[in-house]
């Protein structure tokens, strides 16, 4: 017997339920330095298997961490966006991330690509040419990453002046 798309959808979206409760129960801790808000919310752009970007139509949860970014619990990953003004963005020292997986694009033209980590000249460069005045980063986690190890995270982006 085929299982009903219910239970179907309830074993897929009960582990980024789960995550994204304890994100919150975390953030939203007087302690955590943070105020942050969770919803639903479709409509994230994701690069298909030839590079191209697609609209994912499914709701996946988001925390809006105030003034900071957002956090997006996917099935594959947990993703934090925020953005940076462009000469902050360009005098930016990567090192300081870790090593952290991150991409680069666009505010006004959020699917125009400007690089990621494994291209940092390359990226610069396309940054320096183009006409936006901010920029998104999007960093990427894997599905298992913790809430504490987010918020130490979140307060490295604060310190090193990113915003949303």
């Amino acid at each position: 017997m085929e299982e009903p798309i219910r239970d179907q959808l309830n074993r897929f979206y009960r582990p980024i339920d789960l995550k994204a409760k304890e994100f919150t129960a975390k953030l939203v801790r007087p302690h955590s330095g943070f105020c942050a808000a969770a919803g639903f919310f479709n409509g994230h752009y994701h690069k298909n298997e030839a590079g191209k970007y697609r609209e994912d139509a499914y709701p996946i949860p988001v925390i809006d961490v105030k003034g900071l970014c957002d956090i997006e619990i996917d099935f594959d990953s947990i993703r934090i966006t925020t953005k940076l003004k462009k000469e902050q963005l360009l005098a930016l020292d990567w090192s300081k991330l870790g090593g952290t997986q991150f991409e680069v694009y666009g505010v006004e033209d959020y699917l125009c690509d400007y690089g990621n980590n494994q291209e940092l000249l390359q990226m610069n460069l396309r940054i320096v040419s183009s006409r936006e005045t901010e920029f998104f980063v999007s960093f990427l986690f894997p599905p298992d990453y913790s809430a504490d190890e987010a918020i130490v995270f979140l307060k490295q982006l604060h310190n090193m002046g990113f915003y949303y």
